[in-house]
């Protein structure tokens, strides 16, 4: 983290809008994937970058106002100079937030929002051990107030693939034909639309979103590669077995192995 970087950190928790962290990033960069154990609301003060959420990738610059979903895998990498402010933030209120405004994947960056950039600085500059709670809700809920979401269908139509798919991409029966008869699109429009929105094939995205799933129940300790590949989404475990291969670089069973040898080093340690 760049020295010049401010970072504030809240412990008064009482709130259902919990914010725990205000942190400015001076040419900073989270250009590695991490994964999301809250949701954070990012305005970028100067300069121009790229931010990824789970495979998705946006160009941002000064005024754009973005969202991280909680769980999500995400980066934000600068492109030259790149100044953001962000607010992390969790609650049950936070869920209703997000669920009002129809945040998601694809529709979770938005643009033209430099005005409430001086509103953001303050804060920062305000907040302090006796009212930092207060001043990160304030942001937040200010940030919300103020978003207008273009509703289009096509925007529409991308979260709702992506939502659909997220929530039922462990079934192997979804596909790209399914999910479109789901929505009621065609689906050549929806493939061409999904790729243009997002820069990536929805096959693409659906095969990732499995790999990943594979990789967690694996983690978990699930360690029959059949069973791996039926809970992940696959009905063939031989095409799974080559897909995860051109993904990870190594087969399901080698990637079982090591974790359980892993595991095994770590026992006799103890």
């Amino acid at each position: 983290m760049n020295q010049e970087n401010i970072c504030k950190f809240n412990f008064h928790r009482s709130s259902d809008l919990i914010c725990t962290d205000f942190v400015r990033e001076t040419n900073g960069t989270q250009s590695e994937p991490r994964r999301a154990r809250c949701y954070s609301v990012d305005i970028v003060v100067s300069g121009k970058g790229t931010f990824v959420t789970n495979g998705i990738r946006y160009e941002i610059s000064k005024g754009t106002l973005l969202f991280v979903g909680k769980g999500a895998e995400f980066s934000i990498a600068p492109d030259g100079n790149l100044e953001y402010i962000y607010v992390n933030f969790n609650g049950r209120r936070a869920e209703e937030y997000i669920q009002r405004l129809k945040i998601n994947d694809a529709n979770c960056v938005f643009e033209g929002y430099n005005s409430i950039i001086p509103f953001w600085q303050e804060c920062q500059e305000l907040a302090e051990d006796g009212n930092i709670d207060i001043v990160c809700e304030a942001v937040v809920l200010y940030s919300l107030a103020k978003l207008k979401p273009k509703k289009t269908e096509q925007s529409d139509a991308v979260g709702q693939m992506i939502t659909l798919t997220q929530e039922r991409f462990t079934d192997p029966s979804l596909s790209l034909s399914t999910l479109a008869d789901a929505i009621g699109y065609d689906s050549k429009y929806v493939s061409s639309l999904f790729k243009r929105r997002t820069g990536i094939a929805y096959t693409h995205f659906l095969r990732d979103l499995r790999i990943k799933h594979a990789v967690f129940l694996m983690e978990e300790g699930v360690a029959n590669v059949k069973n791996v590949a039926l809970l992940s989404g696959f009905e063939d475990p031989l095409y799974f077995s080559k897909v995860f291969t051109a993904s990870e670089g190594i087969s399901p069973k080698v990637y079982i192995q090591n974790i359980e040898k892993l595991s095994k080093v770590k026992g006799e340690t103890k």
